[in-house]
């Protein structure tokens, strides 16, 4: 049985090191937004007509009416936090979206950004069965869905 040469070896570690900086990004959970403040920008809806809501069961992801329930919460006149909104006991056995409407019921996508980012819109934000949170996101330029994990008390609006 012939032994591979140290030049062998040096070559298959550095092709087994590149394979795996390569992928690491495919390979692991990377779409989670920063540890820093994320600002929402309404774009000049009046802050006493949108309502936070709960998304009727999903049917399309992230663009669904509001649910029959009419699980709405207004905002306030101040900045607050989107954790304010999500105080209850986690109940449901099922996955929930919330999304942002308008007096009359239309959604609307505030948009955000962040270093390293180009400017997003809200679409929605998802609360796992087991109380995580996720949001997604549609970016302005081209259209493209991302979904990112995240913690409520970041994003403020």
């Amino acid at each position: 049985m012939k032994f591979l040469s140290y030049r062998s070896l040096c070559l298959i570690r550095f092709s087994v090191a590149f394979f795996l900086f390569s992928t690491y990004p495919l390979l692991s959970n990377f779409l989670v937004t920063p540890e820093q403040s994320l600002r929402l920008d309404l774009g000049g809806v009046s802050r006493d007509q949108i309502r936070f809501c709960k998304q009727k069961s999903v049917q399309v992801f992230g663009r669904n009416g509001i649910a029959p329930s009419n699980t709405c919460q207004y905002l306030s006149l101040a900045e607050v936090s989107l954790d304010s909104f999500f105080t209850e006991e986690l109940t449901d056995t099922e996955e929930t979206q919330w999304a942002f409407y308008d007096g009359s019921g239309k959604q609307i996508f505030p948009t955000v950004s962040w270093e390293g980012q180009e400017t997003s819109f809200l679409v929605s934000v998802v609360r796992s069965k087991r109380g995580q949170f996720g949001v997604q996101v549609q970016r302005k330029k081209d259209g493209a869905y991302f979904f990112y994990r995240t913690k409520m008390q970041n994003w403020l609006i």
